[in-house]
């Protein structure tokens, strides 16, 4: 653990800095398969001998592989990793360093022989098919014979990732390529034609192979360890690189330095990579599994958005809701801004307007990562009351929601733009509302990758429905109290859309959804027009209970740009299926006959999974 901890402290001090946390959730355990970059000294426990020049600690590295970056990265003790890779292991039964020595095949069987079965927090690490072509390729494999191989290799490799599936494997990131000619080794060979010939049949195998896995649920990660050299190669120092070219076992100005120096070199030995190139490796791993993770927030968002909008609709009702005198009462001094006082000429207009601010926060579940928003917005209506207790109207608003997505993973903007349809009746004692609102959503996605920032940009629309009706007592003096209901529907529609940025890590996002349906019921407490101030005040509070009967589980559908024949299925996982509180409150004062100010706000607690809160004030002008 003390290796892991110098690990994570290295990956935090380079300019690789920000390892994802979002991409380290719900991983409990690591299970690992495959040849050298992967054998964290199973080659020296099979033999009984360390590891000759240049290597270190059991490892083809001169200190840590992927291995051990997955692990510091995920936090995992060592109890939680299993690793059966062995040095020179091919796909099938061979291995290149000895014929005694066990390929991908018998590291599969020896796994089944345990008879353990993977769970859903268990992640399966796969680097395989390197010892395949690299070894083929020195010996002078033919431009003939390199596809004949990419398919053999990647049949083998398939077969046995069938079997880790059929033992339970939900999750898999496996390391493949498209060119081999990245390692100095082969590219000084003269066959990296030949070699990279092996290399493209062998990815495209590999994704023909593992796509009905894919398909059937298991989340595969197929990564292009060649693309990656090449993008490395290509500008070595934004990744913290000063030498791709020449292996640092043949420098002695590397070899003999420092391990800090030593890191600064891609290739230790001309096949197999540096402390540094693999936790570059194990961060494009822990970033291509996080990528679905937040794409869940983004319907959420234009769902919040659209449902608060509307909620705000219902709110500001409440605030100018004057009841009418049972028969025979008088009408007193009701003020005339929200609602005209009894016998008086209905209105011909009322304009108004009003500003808000709403806020909150979601935890992460399953796959999904959690994050906080704040979302500032405007909004501005007409309405009229054609006759007293009667009132309908028209609103539009405009909202700007942005979402923090937990451990660092990326944020969302959204431009939101609603419209709105409201009506409300107000009895001696019964009241009931409803509003039909609209949100057209404009998203854009930034997520971190390796070195270049990802982006994204889709739309979406929402439509909610929302009604509220109640039956309120006269109580003690001017106030009143009773039973309140409601009911609220959404559904929220988020289009697909391509990501831009690193090749390795850009994702097609299909399109997706979200439903949600609350009940609520509890109790009103309002105050009849009271002086404050010199100005007549209406008062409410509402407590009530909310249920949501909708758990919001679904299924995003994503693939790699790079691997567009294995989508990958991610389960968000219920939501906040349940029952929790909401508070709100609000004034309406008038100012002038003609003129009144309005203030709500209210806010969730007790919510599974997190709460929210929102607050709006507002001007209202009659004509």
């Amino acid at each position: 653990m003390r290796r892991t901890g110098l690990i994570a402290a290295w990956l935090a001090g380079t300019a690789l800095a920000g390892v994802e946390g979002a991409a380290a959730q719900g991983v409990t355990g690591l299970t690992v398969f495959g040849d050298s970059y992967a054998d964290t000294g199973n080659v020296v426990r099979l033999t009984g001998r360390p590891l000759g020049f240049p290597y270190v600690n059991g490892r083809y590295s001169n200190g840590a592989n992927f291995v051990d970056g997955l692990q510091a990265i995920y936090g995992l003790p060592d109890a939680a990793v299993t690793n059966y890779a062995v040095g020179g292991a091919q796909t099938g039964t061979g291995n290149v360093g000895s014929a005694l020595l066990p390929g991908l095949t018998q590291e599969v069987a020896a796994f089944l022989a345990r008879g353990q079965r993977l769970g859903a927090g268990d992640l399966v690490a796969i680097n395989i098919g390197g010892n395949d072509g690299i070894g083929a390729a020195l010996s002078g494999l033919t431009a003939a014979q390199a596809p004949v191989l990419g398919r053999i290799s990647a049949a083998n490799a398939v077969g046995n990732v069938g079997q880790i599936v059929g033992a339970g494997a939900q999750t898999i990131v496996f390391n493949g390529f498209t060119t081999l000619n990245g390692l100095p080794r082969v590219a000084a060979s003269g066959n990296a034609p030949a070699a990279d010939l092996f290399a493209r049949t062998y990815f495209d195998g590999l994704q023909a192979g593992l796509a009905p896995y894919s398909a059937a649920g298991t989340r595969i990660f197929l990564l292009d360890n060649g693309q990656i050299f090449q993008r490395i190669i290509a500008d070595p120092g934004r990744y913290g690189f000063a030498n791709t070219t020449t292996p640092c076992a043949l420098a002695a100005a590397c070899i003999g330095a420092p391990k800090a120096v030593q890191n600064t070199y891609l290739s230790l030995d001309g096949v197999h990579l540096t402390e540094g190139g693999y936790l570059v490796l194990s961060r494009y791993m822990a970033n291509a599994l996080a990528a679905p993770n937040g794409i869940a927030a983004q319907a959420e968002l234009g769902q919040i958005g659209t449902t608060s909008f509307a909620g705000s609709l219902l709110q500001r009702l409440d605030a100018y809701r004057l009841f009418a005198p049972a028969p025979g009462a008088t009408t007193g001094a009701l003020g005339t801004t929200g609602v005209a006082p009894l016998g008086a000429p209905s209105s011909p207009l009322i304009v108004w307007g009003q500003g808000g601010y709403a806020g909150g926060s979601r935890a992460s579940r399953g796959f999904a990562t959690g994050y906080d928003y704040d979302s500032p917005s405007g909004t501005i209506g007409l309405e009229a009351t054609p006759m007293p207790g009667v009132r309908f109207g028209f609103a539009f608003n405009y909202a700007n929601p942005h979402a923090s997505l937990r451990g660092g993973a990326g944020a969302i903007d959204v431009d939101s733009y609603g419209f709105a349809a409201y009506g409300s009746f107000t009895g001696t004692n019964l009241f009931a509302d409803a509003v039909l609102a609209y949100g057209r959503h404009d998203y854009a996605v930034t997520r971190p990758g390796v070195v270049d920032p990802l982006n994204g940009a889709t739309s979406g629309d929402s439509v909610a429905v929302a009604a509220k009706a109640g039956y309120l007592f006269d109580a003690f003096g001017p106030v009143r109290l009773g039973p309140i209901v409601g009911l609220t529907y959404a559904t929220t529609r988020v289009g697909a859309y391509t990501e831009r940025g690193d090749p390795v890590l850009t994702q097609a996002v299909g399109a997706t959804g979200l439903e949600s349906l609350v009940g609520r019921a509890g109790l009103q407490v309002r105050a009849a027009p009271f002086p404050l101030v010199g100005l007549p005040v209406r008062a409410f509070v509402n407590v009530t209970a909310e249920h949501e009967f909708l758990d919001g589980g679904r299924t995003l559908t994503t693939s790699f740009t790079s691997t567009p024949l294995l989508p990958i299925l991610t389960p968000l996982g219920r939501g906040a299926r349940g029952t929790y509180g909401l508070v709100e409150a609000g004034l309406a004062a008038d100012v002038t006959p003609g003129v009144s100010l309005t203030l709500t706000g209210g806010t969730t607690f007790a919510r599974t999974g997190g709460d929210g809160y929102a607050v709006n004030g507002g001007l209202t002008m009659r004509f």
